[in-house]
């Protein structure tokens, strides 16, 4: 148990210090323009209020009285304009806490300007919540879920990111970032075992083939990555020199990645669980039971996939949809559509995938190489865990 902590410890280390290394290495020290200086405040009072009907709609300028709290000073600042005004949702009332920006608008002048509404609070709470929640029910492998997220973040933001900056190929430096967040992930939230290498394996083969598929269709439809606003201003200012096509196809992976843990997991569990309540059984019955659990895993994952990726991209389906101008086969080979076509696809292709291969793994580990009675009992909080 001590050998299988300090390796699992040791993996974490590494990883960690590959990450803090390769942000040293890759990223470039640029000159910026000054930056704004950001504050928090609070309305005190509406002072002036406008409406203008533009479009068959209703919106609104605003001139509010606002205290920095830092340092309790108060003054007026103008919300929305003649030209860009904001719309009912975002009309200001007498407590709200915002965001303030103290930037400079011409040599030597500086302005106030409302930045955003403070949410840190909301966001606080609602993480403290779900960490609670899964702690609560997890219990110490809740422990090791939410540590194997917070290294994921870590070696998203300070290997990858800071990797695309620095103008390496995003597909590469997505795939190793991949690899690096899986082993992570996997290990620590179950643990160093066979189950785990099997996973990992199964994880790894299809990434590499969604890999692939993603670059040749990628390729075939001519997509440069620009389906998307945040891509259309990349590629202006210091990120102009960003392969926006590796882009796409770095986020396609990384989309992909957060459901495989899932469902290799769950089929290992599942045929290992048909292994244990029937000893006897033989390869193929094995696996095609197994498979056949996994086809109602397969289903449910992909209809949530294509529902998760049509509901973030929502508003665009809207403005195709009240396009008339244009006809639908028209819309749909745009760029932004069929950006998220590709991405949507070749995702669930790649999960369709990570189930029979999974489902064999661990059929062949099971019947062939089966395992000793002290191995087993290291795997049991593995079959715990898993709510298949």
């Amino acid at each position: 148990m001590l050998r299988k902590s300090v390796q699992i410890l040791t993996a974490i280390c590494v990883s960690i210090f590959l990450s803090v290394f390769v942000l040293a290495q890759t990223v470039q020290a640029q000159e910026q323009p000054a930056a704004p200086e950001y504050y928090t405040g609070t309305v005190l009072e509406v002072v002036d209020e406008n409406q203008i009907q533009s479009g068959g709609g209703e919106f609104y300028t605003q001139v509010l009285k606002v205290r920095r709290h830092d340092n309790n000073e108060e003054f007026n600042i103008q919300a929305g304009t003649e030209y860009q005004p904001i719309n009912e949702l975002q009309r200001l009332k007498v407590g709200t806490q915002v965001v303030l920006a103290h930037q400079e608008y011409s040599p030597g002048e500086y302005e106030y300007v409302i930045a955003d509404v403070y949410r840190l609070p909301t966001l606080i709470w609602l993480t403290l919540g779900f960490f609670a929640l899964v702690l609560f029910i997890a219990r110490k492998q809740g422990v090791f879920a939410i540590a194997g997220m917070v290294l994921s973040l870590f070696v998203l933001t300070y290997q990858i990111v800071p990797q695309i900056l620095a103008g390496q190929n995003p597909m590469v430096v997505s795939l190793f970032g991949c690899f690096v967040v899986a082993t992570l992930t996997v290990y620590l939230s179950h643990g160093f075992n066979r189950e785990s290498h099997i996973a990992l394996s199964a994880m790894f083969m299809t990434l590499i083939a969604v890999s692939l598929l993603s670059y040749v269709t990628v390729q075939m439809a001519q997509l440069v990555g620009l389906g998307s606003e945040e891509a259309y201003y990349l590629q202006f200012g210091p990120s102009a020199q960003l392969n926006l096509q590796g882009l796409l196809l770095g986020g396609i992976m990384l989309g992909t990645l957060g459901v495989l843990d899932d469902i290799t997991i769950a089929q290992i569990s599942i045929v290992t669980q048909l292994k244990e309540a029937k000893p006897d059984i033989d390869f193929m019955e094995l696996y095609s039971r197994g498979l056949a659990v996994g086809k109602d895993h397969v289903a449910s994952l992909v209809n949530t996939l294509i529902l998760a990726y049509a509901g973030s991209s929502l508003p665009l389906f809207l403005l195709f949809t009240m396009n008339a101008t244009q006809p639908a086969w028209v819309a749909i080979n745009s760029q932004m559509v069929a950006e998220e076509v590709v991405r949507t696809l070749t995702g669930s292709i790649g999960l369709v995938l990570a189930v029979p291969l999974a489902t064999l793994a661990a059929a062949y580990f099971a019947i062939y190489r089966p395992q000793t009675k002290k191995s087993n009992k290291s795997h049991a909080h593995l079959h715990g865990h898993t709510h298949h």
